[in-house]
């Protein structure tokens, strides 16, 4: 490693292993109660006084495939009839839109997420894209993205795409080693990908693609090769740590000694270090939790940077990321009972989570994990406290491992905390133990 980059591996050492997902994620908000949906329902008839733009999240959670290390809800598309799903999932989207508080809320950004979106046709896309337009209130300076994948992208539903005003493709590539995709399941060829990324950006299409590190059999060239051919195709990156989840086809691979483990604690911050050097050096920033990026709207995104004050409207069978302000939800996951509580006209909420003011004291320090600052004025007017005054033992022992840096304006990371960000933000989570 180079000193230029500033995460030496001889000066990194802070934990035995590195955290790659921080506290206050789904899987820890409680299943939903009768008076927890009547108080959410009593917020979104209150106005939206944030003046935080946010982002709108409509999931298309189905696939064609499914690929080994996936843990998301979504369901086949020879399972699910497309079209009664679109419907209500606008049905979902405008009971929202008819409340007080999104009807005085102002999205940025409208992005299909959840499974593969572009199983849709582009008519479909398009449709669903233009209800949301239609039925809620977007900025002057909007964006659409469109998630998707090679196997589902044809060229001419890309063109379409690109014609209406799309302004950015997410893919999930994970890698450019063919054995690798094998392994995984992935559904498409390195050269498949490779041509839909290529034809976008001639577009002028923003593409973000996914690239995962220390998967099973993977090796360090591997790696290497699969970042510079993302380099090379000028994609946006989200770089993400494999991680084997409960139930997925990889974990049973494992078991079963069908596929190796992934590497160890150490070899996983190698590929890491290795990521951030490469990038760097080809004038990527770090920004939000694994994003580099060489685009300045990216370092500006309201729903990063408005984190946690600001929302994502999350809609759809499974969706998971969905906040608004102190809330915090997830869908049903099983698309026939999504699509029957909304039918029923019901929010169709499963999981849903009411910050307490200390809970959002301590999602407000999870900041450091999107690699942003805490701002201290905000902190002291939310809260009528600092940061020191809430969390110092915390802060003395970051401070003193050289994770932190703390002035009169603002806590941030340091180049060293750079690497631990996902540890640093466990040490504010309820009930931590060093």
């Amino acid at each position: 490693m180079t000193k230029a980059v500033g995460l030496e591996k001889s000066n990194s050492e802070a934990y035995d292993s590195r955290e790659n997902w921080p506290p206050y994620t789904y899987r820890d908000y409680p299943d939903i109660k009768a008076e927890t949906y009547e108080t959410f329902m009593q917020f979104l008839n209150t106005e939206n006084t944030s003046d935080r733009l946010m982002e709108l999240q409509p999931w298309v959670s189905v696939c064609d495939s499914r690929c080994a290390f996936c843990y998301f809800p979504t369901t086949a598309s020879s399972k699910v009839q497309i079209e009664p799903y679109l419907d209500l999932l606008k049905k979902e989207l405008a009971i929202y839109a008819k409340t007080k508080y999104i009807k005085t809320s102002y999205f940025d950004e409208i992005v299909l997420g959840g499974g593969t979106p572009s199983v849709l046709s582009a008519e479909q896309i398009i449709d669903l894209i233009d209800f949301c337009k239609a039925n809620f209130n977007t900025s002057k300076e909007y964006f659409i993205k469109i998630t998707g994948s090679s196997k589902t992208l044809a060229l001419k539903k890309i063109d379409k795409l690109a014609q209406y005003g799309v302004y950015q493709m997410d893919m999930g590539a994970q890698t450019f080693d063919d054995k690798l995709r094998h392994a995984l399941c992935l559904p498409d060829s390195a050269a498949d990908v490779e041509k839909a990324i290529s034809h976008a950006r001639k577009l002028g299409l923003v593409v973000c693609v996914d690239l995962m590190y220390n998967l099973p059999g993977q090796t360090m060239e591997s790696w290497v090769a699969t970042l510079k051919k993302a380099i090379e195709l000028d994609a946006e990156i989200d770089a993400y740590s494999l991680h084997v989840d409960p139930g997925t086809l990889l974990e049973k691979m494992i078991k079963d000694g069908q596929s190796p483990p992934p590497g160890d604690a150490e070899y996983e911050k190698e590929m890491y270090l290795k990521a951030y050097e490469m990038l760097t050096k080809a004038g990527y920033k770090a920004v939000g939790h694994d994003r580099y990026s060489r685009v300045e709207w990216h370092m500006r995104e309201n729903c990063l940077n408005g984190w946690p004050w600001g929302g994502i409207l999350t809609t759809g069978a499974g969706c998971f990321m969905g906040y608004l302000q102190k809330f915090s939800y997830s869908n049903i996951e099983n698309i026939n009972e999504y699509m029957d509580t909304v039918r029923s006209g019901k929010l169709p909420i499963c999981r849903l989570s009411e910050s307490t003011t200390e809970d959002m004291m301590r999602r407000t320090m999870t900041r450091l994990y999107l690699r942003l600052p805490v701002n201290k004025k905000e902190f002291q007017e939310k809260f009528n406290t600092t940061p020191e005054k809430a969390f110092p033992k915390q802060l003395q022992k970051l401070k003193e491992n050289d994770l932190i840096e703390i002035d009169d304006n603002e806590v941030r990371l340091t180049k060293k905390g750079e690497l631990w960000k996902g540890n640093i933000v466990w040490e504010f989570a309820p009930n931590h133990t060093e």
